[in-house]
């Protein structure tokens, strides 16, 4: 079982350059005000930071070992990726495929574009329904070894070929992933990209029914002590709806960043409100990720109006929009979230941030905070200037000086305060309540027995004020954080 305690996101290399100061990094500062840590995909990759990768079986080198690995799960809740939608090009099972064609034993891993047309009896208009997370087209053309060319399924980008995830070989290499990182000290894997992995005529093939089935079968061969993560961003019904049937433990709450954002610029907590009433505890809570502010996890929670205000006061903060004009071309931006770091996006209003953290770590679910958001990080324009990525401004790579130059930060300082308060009082093992409140306020409490904290979250002052009953002393304290 996970502890109830904040998480840390990070980069296997995203501070201090390596697993070694990743774990440096969290025994100085973070010792007492986390429970565990995912580490974003520490294996050898070809592209998008790990998300392309060769195998599940081994650690690059780059970033250290499986003993830098093990060292932080015996300390921590130790969160990884497994990557069930594709597998990187330069991996040795496409490329065998490449070199052998029909021959290679990996041939069945794949999905090649002609034979899918034929296995179900349609053309190419068959799959122009499909949800796509980028605005190319979901193949790309390969040449082989004997000269002749194949279109493949890459749902992502051409460094990531999708797997046929009904194929028997490419369920008996995922059971041999599961396993390993099992061995590891793994307690919960998650999911990554998983809503793509099933494709089907005249479908959207995003988690339809044939993929929540395949879901259910990882969790059949995934070892009971490990839980499993979902990563979906759709509408909040279907992180119900995968819930419901069961077939995973945790999914991510990616609704509640833009609710949160929305309440603060509007001063009106009416939607999130009604969102915490309705939405399940069994979440991972997350202002900040790798990847961008979620826009379509909103969907039915916020009317397109105040979507389209919030958006636009967070872009005009520093995201999509001003990364446009910061480069001299235009860059490749997401089409389904916006780039920017949380601390950006609210403006870099320490206030307002320290509102938005006391929100999510009072929420019910497992709130996880992401490095650059931990170290009230801004936009790295440079970066995205240099790579045009947009996701790259919210993936600074961290010198230990600037680590120690941003824990310097008042509002750090805040906010590793508020991590401590939230991992370590027992009543968040208790029962929750969302007090009735003005719509420009939050009262939300927590209770265990006789243990109680509560904090009342003012939208208009940006104050947050918590009181609880001390275990020890049995006083009742207030404090601002």
């Amino acid at each position: 079982m996970l502890q109830n305690k904040v998480q840390l996101i990070v980069y296997p290399d995203s501070v201090d350059g390596n697993l070694a100061g990743v774990a440096k990094f969290i025994d100085i500062y973070l010792k007492d005000l986390i429970g565990g840590v995912h580490i974003l995909p520490f294996y050898p990759s070809s592209a998008d930071r790990g998300f392309a990768p060769l195998t599940h079986l081994e650690v690059d080198p780059a970033f250290g070992t499986w003993t830098d690995i093990k060292q932080i799960a015996t300390q921590y809740d130790l969160v990884v990726d497994l990557t069930v939608n594709h597998v990187s090009v330069d991996s040795e099972y496409f490329q065998d495929f490449l070199q052998k064609g029909d021959a290679s034993l990996y041939r069945d891993m794949f999905l090649d574009i002609d034979r899918v047309l034929k296995r179900y009896g349609v053309t190419d208009e068959a799959f122009a329904e499909i949800y796509r997370p980028r605005p190319t087209l979901p193949y790309t053309s390969f040449e082989f070894a004997d000269g002749s060319t194949r279109r493949l399924w890459t749902t992502f980008t051409s460094q990531q070929i999708d797997f046929d995830v009904e194929a028997g070989v490419t369920r008996d290499l995922v059971v041999s992933f599961i396993n390993h990182l099992a061995e590891q000290g793994v307690k919960l894997i998650r999911l990554d990209a998983v809503g793509y992995c099933v494709k089907r005529p005249h479908t959207t093939s995003f988690l339809i029914p044939e993929t929540l089935d395949y879901i259910g079968w990882l969790r059949q061969v995934t070892p009971e002590k490990i839980d499993l993560l979902a990563e979906i961003h759709y509408g909040p019904d279907k992180q119900v709806e995968l819930l419901n049937r069961s077939e995973v433990e945790w999914v991510y709450d990616f609704s509640l960043p833009l609710l949160i954002l929305h309440a603060i610029h509007a001063s009106n907590a009416t939607n999130l409100k009604h969102w915490i009433t309705i939405r399940p505890y069994e979440q991972i809570t997350t202002l900040d990720t790798h990847d961008g502010i979620g826009v379509v996890d909103v969907e039915y929670l916020m009317s397109p109006k105040e979507i389209e205000e919030t958006t636009a006061w967070v872009k005009q903060n520093g995201g999509n929009e001003a990364l446009r004009a910061s480069g001299e071309a235009s860059g490749e931006l997401d089409v389904y979230q916006i780039n920017c770091t949380y601390y950006s996006a609210l403006g870099t209003d320490d206030d307002a941030y320290i509102v938005a953290r006391a929100i999510q770590f009072f929420v019910p679910g497992i709130p996880q905070v992401y490095y650059v958001g931990l170290l009230a990080g801004t936009n790295d324009l440079a970066v995205f200037n240099e790579t045009k990525r947009g996701r790259d401004v919210n993936r600074h790579n961290y010198t230990w000086s600037e680590i120690t130059a941003a824990m310097e930060q008042s509002v750090v300082a805040r906010l590793l305060k508020l991590m401590k308060f939230r991992s370590s009082y027992p009543a968040f093992d208790g029962h929750f309540f969302l007090i009735s409140s003005a719509d420009d306020s939050l009262v939300m409490k927590w209770q265990r027995d006789d243990l109680y904290c509560q904090a009342e979250i003012n939208l208009v002052t940006k104050e947050v004020w918590v009181e609880w009953l001390e275990p020890q002393s049995q006083e009742i304290k207030r404090e601002r954080f």
